[in-house]
């Protein structure tokens, strides 16, 4: 179950009924259509929705919790996204407005005896980042610091080159294509979880994760994640790499082949995510299976120096679970 604190949802609230009542096309009283304009239109499904406007958003806390008591889950304190590039502002206090400029199609529709939600025409265009400081797992009376989670540069659905501010993959200056517009289609199943699938094209610019807050020493960080179809290069040169399309998690077919027979079988795969609890400690459940290219420039662990350029080229992983539990 996830649940969001009562500040978070209210910023949410006055963010849509800001657009709304700021917008310059919402008219105050209903407006006459002319035959012409009736010819002009589609009858569709679902909502679209036209984004061009500069935001940030904060959040006290975000949790993702196994019950409504809240007893027993994953928190993120102070959490910020919004446009800083920098790992030393206190952009909780001062956030930085970035501008989103995005056309997004909402549909809802029900397939697998699921109600599903669809999201499409996700756009990143200006870079984002995502800080979250003393994330930490709540159970009952034996509360965990994990630590600090700071996302730098992310980018959707748009082509990079050198020189876009937010774009500094280290010793690469190559362009990152865009592929198709990125999209995630979303539905609960049984157990309160959540199955999802995800089509993205994306760069993240830095990702660190600071297991010790008061020393950014003592850190993981990733520079250079790219996300998408493909790649051209050569794989220990990142200053090469040209990558294009989209990766996808979840909604690719999976053949399964069988004795003579038996044939075989083909299945859609989705990720999916769930949270409980074993033994009186809370754990946190992800299945994310996965077709495409990852590509990581740089890869640093505490002070021992740069590990060099990670390639994971033309996967397709069927099942990829991963299970935190006992932190």
């Amino acid at each position: 179950m996830l649940v969001l604190k009562h500040k978070f949802i209210k910023i949410i609230a006055v963010i849509l009924i800001s657009s709304f009542v700021l917008s310059s096309s919402v008219y105050a009283k209903m407006q006459i259509m002319s035959d012409d304009d009736l010819t002009k239109i589609d009858a569709e499904t679902g909502i679209t929705i036209a984004l061009n406007t500069d935001i940030y958003l904060k959040a006290t806390s975000i949790g993702l919790f196994t019950t409504t008591a809240e007893t027993s889950g994953i928190v993120l304190p102070n959490v910020v996204i919004d446009g800083t590039l920098d790992t030393t502002s206190d952009n909780f206090t001062n956030p930085s407005a970035v501008n989103v400029n995005s056309t997004l199609v909402a549909d809802v529709g029900t397939a697998s005896g699921k109600t599903w939600l669809n999201i499409s025409g996700i756009n990143i265009y200006n870079p984002i980042g995502l800080t979250s400081k003393g994330i930490y797992i709540e159970d009952g009376a034996n509360d965990r610091i994990l630590g600090d989670l700071y996302m730098r540069g992310v980018f959707m659905g748009r082509t990079l080159t050198n020189g876009t501010s937010g774009y500094t993959p280290p010793g690469n200056t190559q362009t990152f294509t865009m592929g198709s517009l990125p999209s995630i289609t979303v539905a609960a199943h049984a157990g309160g979880g959540l199955d999802l699938y995800a089509s993205l094209n994306a760069y993240i610019n830095t990702l660190e994760y600071r297991f010790r807050p008061a020393d950014s020493s003592n850190e993981f960080k990733v520079s250079g994640i790219y996300a998408c179809q493909s790649f051209t290069g050569t794989v220990e040169y990142p200053s090469t790499w040209v990558g294009s399309g989209n990766l996808r998690i979840g909604n690719f077919a999976y053949n399964t082949s069988y004795a003579y027979s038996l044939g075989s079988i083909t299945t859609t795969l989705y990720a999916s995510m769930d949270v409980g609890t074993s033994g009186g400690k809370t754990y946190l459940c992800l299945n994310l299976p996965l077709t495409g290219s990852i590509r990581v420039n740089d890869f640093q662990m505490d002070s021992t120096g740069s590990f060099g350029p990670i390639a994971v080229d033309g996967m397709t992983m069927r099942m990829v679970k991963v299970t935190l539990y006992n932190i």
